[in-house]
């Protein structure tokens, strides 16, 4: 039987992670925390396509941008424009919630933040978060 790499071995817990915390988002949106809901879905699409770097053999690059993440991965691995365009675009609508979620000051309201958040937002980021892990899980194969 051959051994797993380590970099291949790493690539399998980060992947693992983002499956769990997609479900985790799931259980979220069931309670109504929907600014969580959104700054969990941005982990999943970050942690998916950060799994696919040491698949193929490259360490990732030191961001936690999707749109960095995308751009950069597409250097190592074939990617049809048209799919990559749509991926892409999943990412630009769940990055902004890697900050905006988590502090009162980073949307520039005057109130806390879950209070910008409602179930519609938190759907369009599980659907953009189930969009990027699904093709993440896809390359795995």
């Amino acid at each position: 039987m051959m051994k797993k790499s380590k970099r291949a071995a790493r690539a399998g817990v980060w992947m693992d992670e983002a499956k769990y915390d997609f479900d985790t988002c799931l259980e979220l949106h069931k309670l109504g925390r929907y600014n969580w809901v959104c700054t969990c879905s941005q982990q999943v699409g970050e942690k998916a396509i950060k799994s696919l770097f040491l698949l193929n053999g490259s360490d990732f690059p030191w961001t936690h941008s999707i749109v960095d993440l995308l751009d950069e991965l597409k250097d190592i691995l074939s990617i049809e424009e048209e799919e990559f365009l749509a991926l892409r675009h999943s990412a630009s609508e769940l990055d902004p919630h890697y900050v905006e979620t988590r502090y009162p000051d980073a949307i520039g309201g005057t109130q806390a933040p879950y209070r910008y958040y409602d179930g519609k937002r938190s759907e369009e980021c599980l659907k953009n978060a189930r969009r990027l892990l699904k093709w993440a899980e896809r390359q795995t194969q």
